[in-house]
């Protein structure tokens, strides 16, 4: 099952996600879907996060016909499907979740942050190493973590005058994930986009046979790409008119087929950096 898929390029596309081959048998998807994308308004303006989620399997979406035929559009897409383990099936709890890193109310900068994740930490809230003043709307330990990142990274936006350089970020998130990772084993993998990039991070948490955390990139010419979970049947396809976009793709299993790359595994405790449908960090 692609429990988690990211999307990162250098223009705007559209994607079509299509689950009418998904079976009854497979229960991975079982407790609710949903996808995260960025657009922008005028000019003045930063991007801007959009979510649609449900707490229902996937092929029960009303949303279906509309992802199946390409209504969604952006340089950023996060997506994931969910099999509950901690927290009940119902809307606060279904990915990806949302947050504003500058807590100023008339600020415009930093205030769409998104994050899914998938893994079980259940000891995470309990933890007072891993503890924040932001709390979680709902009661999964996900948004636990996804607090605990926001607040780090606050912390030092606040102390800087408002301000984080990328630097800053990825230090910051790549130590507090690393330090949560090693304190919790195999059980945080996770996607999380500012707006303008997509950091993930590949913890060691394997659902299935081949599963982990995996990219692949894609550099202009090359033909309209379409992929596929064998596991469940769910078609990724992009839908530009022309090929000439520069894209990179995460996912926890690698995606088929291939015709233009090959994907790439993680590292365990391993933070990549996508911008532009490229690599920029390690």
């Amino acid at each position: 099952m692609c429990e988690l898929f990211g999307l990162c390029c250098d223009k705007t596309v559209n994607i079509s996600f299509s689950f009418t081959k998904l079976s009854d048998r497979n229960i991975f998807h079982e407790s609710g879907w949903g996808v995260g994308f960025y657009r922008t308004g005028n000019e003045d303006q930063p991007p801007f996060a959009t979510i649609i989620k449900e707490p229902v399997s996937a092929r029960e979406s009303i949303f279906n016909y509309f992802l199946k035929y390409g209504y969604i559009s952006s340089n950023l897409f996060i997506s994931h499907f969910r099999l509950a383990s901690i927290g009940a099936q119902v809307p606060l709890n279904t990915h990806p979740f949302q947050l504003m890193l500058d807590p100023r109310p008339d600020a415009v900068q930093e205030k769409s942050w998104i994050f899914a994740h998938s893994g079980t930490m259940r000891e995470i809230k309990n933890d007072p190493r891993f503890q924040s003043v932001l709390k979680p709307h709902g009661n999964t330990d996900s948004e636990h973590i996804f607090c605990y990142l926001i607040e780090q990274l606050r912390q030092q936006y606040v102390e800087n005058g408002f301000t984080l350089s990328l630097e800053e970020k990825i230090r910051i998130i790549e130590e507090a994930a690393i330090a949560m990772s090693r304190a919790h084993p195999d059980s945080l993998n996770f996607i999380l986009s500012d707006g303008g990039r997509m950091y993930a991070f590949y913890g060691g948490h394997t659902a299935m046979r081949g599963s982990g955390m995996w990219y692949l990139t894609r550099r202009p010419p090359h033909q309209k790409l379409a992929v596929l979970d064998q596991s469940d049947g769910m078609t990724v396809q992009l839908l530009d008119k022309v090929s000439d976009e520069s894209a990179a793709m995460i996912a926890t299993n690698p995606l088929s087929p291939v015709t233009d790359g090959k994907w790439i595994a993680f590292q365990l405790n391993e933070l990549k950096v996508f911008e532009n449908g490229d690599v920029i960090y390690p």
